[in-house]
């Protein structure tokens, strides 16, 4: 996933005319003080009512830290989106278990909008993007039964939305991280698919045609239920890629995808 991001980074260096990011600070959330890095736009004149977005990464609910976000978040910055990268409680550590990881993104979420004024960011305009176990909690969040804690657009990438039927010849560990995750919960009480509600946010979906741990069908399901409801779209499938795209034209594809997804911010 490092190589994903470091990937769409240089592909970002071909953006002119854009302000870089500014230094990045931390800072600590709620109970269990959850660490959140904060990039912001430089050169931006107007500090005030500024997009946002919160960004969640993967490692199967029980690996990574919000800095494999890094390079993606300071593309955001340099397009005028002040971008937060989050950590959350792992299944690594002792007694977490679903939903205590979406818990935390609940939790970052509303405390972005509590405190909107001071970060200089609009509360109506903070999109959530996640990658693989991100991309399920970030799904899991727009789909709140409270329509004012849903974010204004969700970007998933390459993440499970259907947490029962991932396929049995994928890696080896992939049904045992999901198993430490629910800890005897129903798959079905954990996955977006099940939830899914109208007047969820515009969304964007990305994923590779040839993931050999997330089914680009689940994808397909996702976004054709979506419509079903009323809500926006898009399904942006990237030919003959796995879980983590290699191809740097197919890179390219993502990354402009989520760049016109945030200009819609």
């Amino acid at each position: 996933m490092r190589l994903l991001w470091a990937l769409l980074w240089v592909s970002s260096l071909a953006s002119c005319g854009r302000a870089t990011a500014d230094a990045t600070r931390t800072e600590r959330v709620g109970a269990h003080r959850l660490a959140v890095d904060v990039y912001e736009p430089a050169n931006v004149a107007e500090r005030t009512a500024r997009p946002a977005v919160l960004m969640i990464h993967g490692g199967g609910w029980a690996a990574g830290d919000r800095g494999e976000l890094r390079d993606l978040a300071m593309l955001a910055a340099r397009e005028g989106v002040v971008a937060f990268s989050m950590d959350y409680r792992l299944t690594s550590q002792d007694g977490v278990r679903w939903p205590m990881p979406a818990d935390d993104v609940a939790e970052v979420l509303a405390w972005l909008r509590a405190h909107a004024g001071e970060l200089g960011i609009d509360p109506r305009r903070i999109a959530l993007l996640g990658g693989s176990a991100g991309g399920h909690l970030a799904a899991w969040a727009a789909r709140d039964p409270d329509p004012a804690k849903r974010p204004a657009r969700l970007i998933v990438l390459w993440g499970p939305w259907d947490l029962g039927p991932l396929p049995d010849d994928g890696p080896d560990w992939v049904r045992p991280t999901v198993a430490k995750l629910l800890d005897g919960q129903l798959a079905r009480a954990a996955s977006p698919q099940h939830h899914l509600v109208r007047g969820m946010p515009p969304t964007l979906i990305v994923h590779g045609s040839a993931d050999e741990i997330v089914p680009v069908e689940q994808s397909r399901r996702a976004c054709a239920a979506l419509r079903a409801l009323g809500n926006a779209c898009t399904l942006v499938e990237l030919p003959g890629q796995a879980h983590a795209p290699e191809d740097p034209v197919q890179i390219q594809r993502a990354l402009s995808a989520v760049r016109e997804a945030l200009a819609a911010l």
